[in-house]
């Protein structure tokens, strides 16, 4: 059960940016794409499981992945993954970070 927790809802961030995008995607982006989304759905369900618990250290017990638990974690973990790709897709078309690599030869920057 906490398998499926932790890896179901990235398929479903893929599913809806599928959707959102309409264009093709080849086997790696959807691997890389995969990994990303398990990695911030999780760290956010983390971040709330470590606010809310009232146990603050041991957050991974027993207690906390009872049945309950889960359908709680699950329920809000596929409201994230739904909503996460447009929140992504906002960031990347209002923030673009650009580069700019000069090299300068050493004896330019000795004549300096």
């Amino acid at each position: 059960m906490f398998l499926i927790c932790m890896l179901m809802p990235a398929s479903i961030s893929i599913l809806t940016e599928k959707r959102m995008e309409k264009e093709k995607f080849n086997n790696s982006d959807l691997i890389l794409k995969y990994l990303l989304y398990t990695f911030l759905i999780t760290t956010i369900m983390n971040t709330f499981i470590f606010i809310f618990s009232s146990e603050k250290f041991f957050y991974y017990n027993e207690s906390t992945f009872n049945y309950n638990s889960c359908l709680k974690y699950m329920w809000l973990s596929l409201i994230i993954a739904f909503i996460l790709p447009y929140i992504l897709k906002i960031i990347s078309a209002n923030i673009s970070i650009d580069l700019e690599i000069r090299r300068t030869n050493k004896n330019e920057s000795i004549k300096k």
